[in-house]
């Protein structure tokens, strides 16, 4: 999981930091996030432009704007009233309720359309089960959400009774935390993209599987109510379910480790809106 490969995911969920309103914005919502916006301004603007020219909005008319920080972002929904959102599939159970989100399309990173959950431990010397885990320390940067990890990632353990927990800011720094020769941690949570990225990481070789969640639906875009037109939000799926298969948008697809957008799976959402509790 070299710098690079962070650096891919990193473009695809940050944008403007800009403070903009209107009908049309959109705010990138992904707490726990490594990385600044300026890392992939450039790679969001472009994005935010091919959006709106394939909408067939004036240039410039979808402004875009990135929140990693879970309070914070939850602030600037109330008060910018952003008309759309891409958010984290955590953000999107704990929310999806209380501020009425539609969805509108579903990310496809890989080419998937589902994603999961991974905690590993040392191959050596690490647990061979969660039951086996417990009392260990269990460090990630996905930690924002307790009730995401105990509810849908570990299936209904408790995961602040299970383990001694530690926020970190990255999966990589995490990985080495329980990989490094100091042992400072247990066990990493990582997610999909994480996980997938560790064949780019020395460190890979002496982890193993202790517990993966089941198949979760990758993260939505979502209308949020009252904001947006319906012409704009059919405008917008349009523009998003037409963006694989646009050979224009190769460069900017293969950046974001995205082969484009999917009509949302509403069951597999409401599934896991089941195993959050909402």
């Amino acid at each position: 999981m070299k710098n690079k490969g962070l650096g891919v995911v990193i473009a695809l969920w940050l944008g403007l930091t800009v403070a903009v309103a209107g009908p049309r914005d959109l705010m990138v919502f992904y707490p726990g996030a490594p990385g600044s916006a300026e890392d992939a301004a450039s790679v969001m603007i472009e994005f935010g432009d091919y959006l709106a020219k394939a909408a067939g909005w004036p240039a410039g008319s979808l402004k875009v704007s990135f929140e990693n920080d879970l309070e914070t972002g939850l602030a600037a929904i109330a008060k910018n009233k952003p008309a759309f959102a891409l958010v984290g599939l955590p953000v999107y159970l704990a929310q999806a309720g209380k501020l009425k989100m539609k969805l509108v399309a579903q990310s496809l990173p890989g080419g998937r359309k589902t994603d999961g959950y991974y905690i590993l431990g040392r191959k050596a010397d690490g647990p061979a089960s969660l039951d086996a885990a417990k009392g260990l320390k269990l460090i990630s940067n996905l930690l924002y959400d307790r009730t995401f990890v105990s509810r849908v990632v570990l299936g209904g353990k408790d995961a602040e009774a299970a383990f001694k927990l530690k926020e970190v800011s990255s999966g990589l720094r995490a990985i080495k935390q329980v990989a490094g020769e100091e042992k400072k941690a247990d066990l990493a949570l990582l997610d999909q993209h994480q996980h997938d990225s560790l064949g780019t990481l020395d460190e890979a070789k002496l982890l193993k599987q202790v517990h993966r969640s089941p198949d979760l639906p990758t993260a939505p875009l979502v209308a949020l109510d009252g904001v947006a037109t319906d012409a704009d939000i059919a405008a917008l799926k349009k523009a998003l379910l037409g963006m694989g298969g646009d050979n224009s948008t190769a460069a900017l697809r293969e950046t974001m480790t995205l082969t484009g957008f999917a009509e949302p799976d509403a069951a597999a959402y409401e599934a896991a809106r089941k195993l959050y509790g909402e």
